[in-house]
């Protein structure tokens, strides 16, 4: 799998693939290259490297995981977990979208991290875990 990287403007790209668009209803998914194509992804399109955001802000991306299942996860700037949960974007069929809410509390301004990741149900024997980590500034 390819190194993924995040621009500034909050398309992620990755050498080769194409970026992740954005569509009048949010992110669309990369579709026509076969590393894409094939490959388990979870690509977090929102919010941008960077953003500042409060408690019920929405992330979103494209993905395609075992079981379309999505993990996320996010994290204090001491690595404590603030908030995590599921959603589900694509899967065999192909890559999909996904979006969920994200509620958490903190009592003063911070440099934090979303963590966006597929599971992989091979124990080890496939490719590394997809994970992506966005840097964030937590706000109360």
């Amino acid at each position: 799998m390819r190194a993924v990287a995040i621009a500034a403007a909050g398309s992620i790209l990755a050498m080769g693939v194409p970026a992740l668009a954005q569509g009048a209803s949010g992110p669309r998914c990369p579709t026509g290259d076969p590393t894409v194509d094939e490959a388990s992804f979870a690509f977090l399109a929102r919010p941008a490297v960077g953003t500042g955001v409060r408690s019920g802000f929405t992330a979103s991306g494209c993905s395609r995981t075992f079981e379309s299942t999505v993990a996320w996860r996010l994290r204090d700037r001491a690595g404590r977990t603030l908030a995590r949960g599921s959603t589900h974007g694509g899967g065999v069929d192909g890559a999909g979208r996904f979006s969920f809410r994200v509620r958490f509390t903190v009592r003063s301004a911070q440099i934090g991290r979303l963590e966006v990741e597929a599971s992989d149900p091979s124990a080890g024997e496939g490719l590394p875990p997809v994970r992506n980590v966005v840097p964030l500034v937590l706000r109360p």
